[in-house]
């Protein structure tokens, strides 16, 4: 039997109207008709018949249209299980993730998953937080981690792992040889901030806010596009900088720069977000690649290296 005839018939029980059911299905009205007698000459009786205006089922219409809707609900079910299993072993995902999960963390958790799901194909985008989060809002990325909690009811998201805000200064600086700084001790410095955008950026202007200073108190020297360039300027001495206790000290391997924490009364912890457009369903690929995620908060594949002596 063709499962069309059944879907066929199920509508026009559902509408009691051929010419709706017509136009539902983008067929003809005489189409319809044919199907429906199609389904009455194979069973041998009657399905429909008029009350006024409206078709209704006879008894044994009523009868075909029930098992009609287990016959359709079996087969879509199968037909689902079946995709997400083929999906499940060769489907894709779309990531896209802001400059510090998206260059530091990301690969460790892509390399894992790949070890598990060898046949997914993944492809990862990384850029500032707002744009990534547009671009979920969008649909357009399937699975994002973020600097920030994006503010759009087109967007799920949960809590992810921790970050930490650390001071980078030049090898030389005064300042390279401590463990810990106070924020009002180093405001006078030179300062190279993330560019407006970025998830680092935000911290930063937040932690400023918090203690009742502005962007404007500050004396930015410059604004860099990525935490590589961060590093190199900090590194050629144009002044210090605040980034992502993830990216060091394999960001600093090799260089001459020094880290420290800021006390107590300034440190400044944050969380990433792992971010996917809101919506009913979706794809079993992208609900595993979530799931996997959930699993892996602070795991020793994930956790953030301790910080090391000043080079």
């Amino acid at each position: 039997m063709n499962l069309n005839l059944y879907k066929t018939y199920i509508k026009v029980v559902e509408t009691q109207n051929l010419s709706k059911t017509a136009s539902e299905f983008d067929l003809s009205q005489p189409a319809i008709t044919k199907q429906i007698q199609s389904l009455e000459e194979h069973y041998g009786v009657l399905l429909l018949e008029r009350s006024g205006r409206r078709l209704k089922p006879t008894e044994a219409g009523e009868l075909l249209y029930q098992c009609a809707r287990e016959v359709v609900k079996t087969v879509e079910k199968t037909d689902r299980m079946m995709e997400e299993l083929n999906e499940s072993r060769k489907g894709s995902l779309v990531l896209g993730a802001s400059s510090i999960p998206g260059h530091y963390i990301l690969p460790l958790l892509i390399k894992a998953y790949k070890e598990m799901h060898p046949a997914i194909s993944i492809s990862l985008e990384v850029s500032d937080t707002d744009k990534i989060a547009a671009r979920i809002a969008d649909r357009e990325i399937d699975v994002g981690i973020v600097g920030g909690m994006p503010n759009n009811r087109k967007i799920d998201s949960f809590e992810w792992i921790e970050d930490e805000l650390l001071v980078v200064v030049p090898i030389n600086h005064s300042l390279a040889g401590r463990q810990e700084v106070n924020l009002f001790k180093i405001i006078t410095e030179k300062w190279i901030i993330r560019e407006k955008g970025s998830g680092t950026r935000k911290a930063f202007e937040d932690l400023l806010n918090h203690r009742g200073l502005k962007k404007e108190d500050i004396n930015i020297n410059v604004e860099a596009g990525s935490t590589e360039t961060v590093m190199a300027m900090v590194e050629a001495g144009m002044g210090i900088s605040i980034v992502s206790k993830w990216a060091l000290p394999e960001g600093s391997a090799g260089r001459r720069v020094a880290c420290l924490r800021l006390d107590e009364e300034s440190a400044v912890k944050r969380s990433f977000y792992v971010i996917y457009p809101h919506q009913k369903s979706r794809r079993r690929t992208v609900n595993d690649f979530i799931s996997f995620i959930r699993q892996t908060e602070n795991p020793a594949l994930l956790s953030a290296p301790e910080l090391s002596p000043p080079h």
